[in-house]
């Protein structure tokens, strides 16, 4: 499957020219470009080195996800299913040809899981420190990770089987341990590039009702696809959540009853993906409060996505002689769904593959590399400056400096950039036109970058004169008395 997607290449999205260094906005989190640039040092291509990246996690996080559930259920039809459930998913196959975080970020989360079930099963403290340390290092793929941190420190303190002191004794271990390693980065990283998170510390969010509608519609895209009404899609979602999280709460009551007089390990993993889904959720909410134009879609939902279809694996397969009539149709209940989910997952995966197949995915896709819009830059003059919307796919296509049109605001915070102000911002473009071989390209494509000045802002404040009107852009210089109007 993943060959298949990644015909024309390793999918390409914006964030991933920022990983791979080309764009000329910095990446965040550090581990996935890490990965990049030691690919680049070994003289791979930075695209044939991603795709490799892309072939080794789809095969660890498979095999990771099997693992777990074959450990956790002890059945091959539910651990298959629990399997088929997340590498069939549209989300997973994705976001797995993508050159992205997402991937070595799951991988990550699900060893620091694994090696946590190490820990209760041997109780040895050299586990939970490994566990620890590979949470740092998803930490800095993702910033997401520390939501599982949380769970696994509430899965400790829960656990009735040390005493208080141990209890305790144990999170703060883990907890110094993991924040180190991301905190030892942070710091580093500030002195010295001057960034660390990329992320002020303050309340941005600007999330309205239509927004916090889109984020849900996307989580119920787990079960079924946009075709369904939205109505449905929604109910059946919030009666998945509430069949699920019953018997989530069920199984860690008697799994905790256990633990007072049995040591339990695999059992203990529904509690702590339960645990991870409340914490990830808050922290979300608390993301878009501090964040500006930031909402719960695919990408952010895809690693609760996961846990989530093993915890209720797990559990179903648990409870399959339960003689409680409520859970044996709950059971057979979430089972039907079950299938009918992933008949969803299987057509529409193949879709998207066959489209990934003929065309591609993202920046690497056909109609960016045929773009006649792309063909007139590539014929300037090797000298030329270009400023475009799209200086990123721009730098990737013809492997050459190309620069962002000004923003009027900047995106995480949907203010002026008070550092570098809009109209500073003009004033330096202004000058740089007014050079020979200086040019402005707009991509039609590219649509979603709202911040930025427009086209018919740009051509207003900076007297632009059109070269080139191709059928997906336009190419632009500055008249050159502009500079002195």
């Amino acid at each position: 499957m993943f060959l298949i997607n990644t015909r024309h290449g390793i999918g390409i999205y914006p964030d991933s020219l920022r990983y791979m260094r080309i764009s000329e906005r910095p990446y965040d989190a550090p581990l996935y470009p890490w990965m990049l640039m030691l690919a680049s040092l070994n003289g791979i291509d930075i695209t044939a080195g991603a795709k490799a990246i892309g072939l080794f996690f789809v095969c660890a996080n498979t095999a990771l996800i099997w693992h777990l559930l074959m450990r956790a259920t002890g059945q091959f039809v539910y651990a298959a299913a629990g399997t088929a459930l997340v590498t069939l998913s549209p989300q997973f196959v994705t976001l797995h040809s993508l050159a992205m975080s997402e991937p070595p970020f799951l991988f990550f989360l699900l060893a620091t899981v694994l090696v946590f079930l190490l820990y209760l099963e041997t109780e040895d403290r050299t586990w939970l420190k490994v566990s620890a340390v590979v949470l740092g290092v998803a930490t800095l793929a993702r910033f997401t990770a520390p939501p599982l941190g949380a769970a696994i420190a509430a899965c400790l303190l829960l656990n009735p089987r040390h005493a208080p002191a141990r209890r305790f004794g144990d999170v703060v271990l883990f907890a110094v341990v993991s924040a180190s390693i991301f905190l030892c980065w942070a710091v580093m990283s500030h002195i010295i590039s001057g960034r660390s998170v990329g992320r002020a510390l303050w309340f941005y969010g600007n999330m309205g009702s239509k927004e916090w509608m889109t984020s849900l519609t996307a989580l119920t895209a787990w079960l079924l696809p946009d075709q369904v009404p939205v109505a449905v899609r929604i109910a059946l979602f919030g009666t998945f959540v509430v069949a699920v999280a019953s018997l989530t709460f069920l199984h860690a009551r008697r799994t905790l009853q256990q633990a007072q007089k049995a040591k339990v390990v695999d059992d203990m993993l529904p509690t702590l993906f339960g645990l991870f889904f409340i914490f990830y959720m808050g922290f979300i909410v608390l993301s878009t409060s501090a964040e500006a134009n930031l909402a719960l879609n695919g990408r952010y939902a895809f690693p609760v996505y996961v846990t989530t279809v093993l915890m209720t694996t797990i559990i179903l397969a648990h409870l399959r002689d339960e003689e409680n009539t409520r859970i044996k149709l709950l059971h057979r209940g979430l089972v039907c769904l079950a299938v009918l989910v992933i008949s969803s997952h299987v057509i529409r995966t193949a879709v998207r593959s066959t489209e990934a197949f003929r065309s591609g995915v993202g920046y690497a896709s056909r109609e960016w590399v045929n773009s006649p819009t792309i063909k007139v830059l590539r014929g300037l003059p090797a000298d030329a400056e270009i400023y475009s919307n799209g200086g990123d796919v721009i730098a990737y296509l013809l492997r050459r400096d190309a620069h962002f049109v000004p923003d009027r605001v900047k995106l995480r915070t949907g203010l002026d950039d008070p550092a570098n102000p809009f109209e500073a911002q003009l004033e330096t473009l202004r000058t740089k036109l007014a050079q020979e071989n200086s040019y402005v390209a707009y991509l039609d494509r590219i649509d979603w970058r709202f911040y930025a000045v427009t086209e018919a802002e740009l051509k207003q404040h900076l007297s632009l004169v059109n070269i080139a009107t191709e059928a997906d852009g336009r190419v632009y210089v500055m008249r050159k008395t502009a500079q002195h109007d």
